[in-house]
């Protein structure tokens, strides 16, 4: 029982990050302010970490990063990588600190942005791949993150708090189950 639950969650974790990467792509480059926009993925990603264990920050972490990578093509397995260990420091951040309050998972965001645009910069430097270094736009990513964080965290909060992150989606299929059956015996048109 224990285990599809996990695998459950794992399930729900991973559409939710789909999600976001749509999200990210579609939407996110709307609100770009010179050229910098915010990640809902990478901000749910750290809120998550920061929020819960190691093993399940690693988790989020590389299935962030692979899904950032889907999109980095010079560089693929860069993000998972960085995404594995930031999310493991946010994992580290959020055992020494007080759950409900925001200000430390705000700025744990905008300093672990910014250590990810950094580490990015130096292994592509490090491997000889050639990116534009614009400071302004790594620290306007950071700050629009904090930004993100500061809004949703209390609600991401709540939701692994009361642990209904897979029993609001469990309850979905549920219904949606018993609509096609019923559709399917003839009783809903």
């Amino acid at each position: 029982m224990e285990e599809s639950k996990l695998n459950m969650t794992k399930l729900v974790l991973s559409l939710i990050c789909i999600l976001l990467l749509v999200l990210d792509n579609s939407s996110m480059p709307f609100f770009s302010i010179h050229g910098a926009y915010p990640s809902t993925l990478f901000t749910f990603a750290i809120i998550y970490a920061l929020l819960k264990d190691k093993k399940e920050a690693v988790f989020i972490g590389v299935v962030s990063g692979m899904l950032q990578d889907i999109y980095f093509f010079q560089g693929f397995g860069i993000n998972s990588l960085i995404n594995l260990f930031l999310c493991l420091l946010a994992s580290t951040i959020g055992d020494s600190i007080v759950k409900n309050k925001r200000l430390v998972p705000t700025i744990s965001i905008f300093i672990i942005t910014i250590i990810k645009y950094v580490l990015i910069f130096v292994i592509f430097y490090l491997i000889d791949i050639k990116v534009d270094f614009d400071i302004m736009k790594f620290l306007i990513s950071a700050l629009e993150n904090a930004i993100l964080l500061f809004f949703f965290y209390k609600v991401v909060s709540k939701k692994i708090e009361n642990n209904n992150l897979n029993q609001q989606w469990r309850f979905k299929w549920q219904e949606i189950t018993l609509i096609l059956k019923k559709q399917k015996q003839g009783m809903i048109s």
